[in-house]
């Protein structure tokens, strides 16, 4: 399954395995990941795991801004809504997760060749 690693500051804080389903992140302490930072809202954003539209057995993972007052960013760019991919940071005030999905990255490298005069 894919995961966040959480860091803060450049330093690795936690490592958060994804299961399918929504993960709130926020500064309430109702939420799944909750984020002591003032430029945190205190719903800030989700991540949505569901599986996969084309690729049996693996998983979407996409990052949602919940009308945050500061806003969500996925690799330097605000965003609404984004579905993530192997290495993207989503940053959430002073905070950054990188998503990790190893499983995918191995799926997409796998190629299927055919020979031609078959």
């Amino acid at each position: 399954m894919p995961k966040l690693v959480h860091t803060v500051e450049g330093a690795m804080f936690r490592e958060h395995p994804l299961e399918q389903g929504a993960l709130r992140i926020g500064r309430n302490l109702d939420n799944d990941i909750q984020l002591d930072d003032s430029a945190v809202s205190g719903h800030h954003a989700e991540i949505i795991v569901k599986p996969s539209q084309y690729l049996e057995g693996l998983y979407d993972v996409w990052a949602k801004d919940l009308n945050s007052t500061n806003g969500t960013v996925v690799n330097g760019q605000r965003i609404k809504q984004s579905l993530l991919k192997h290495e993207d940071v989503v940053k959430i005030g002073t905070h950054q997760f990188k998503f990790v999905d190893e499983e995918t990255v191995a799926a997409q490298r796998t190629r299927v060749l055919l020979d031609p005069e078959e």
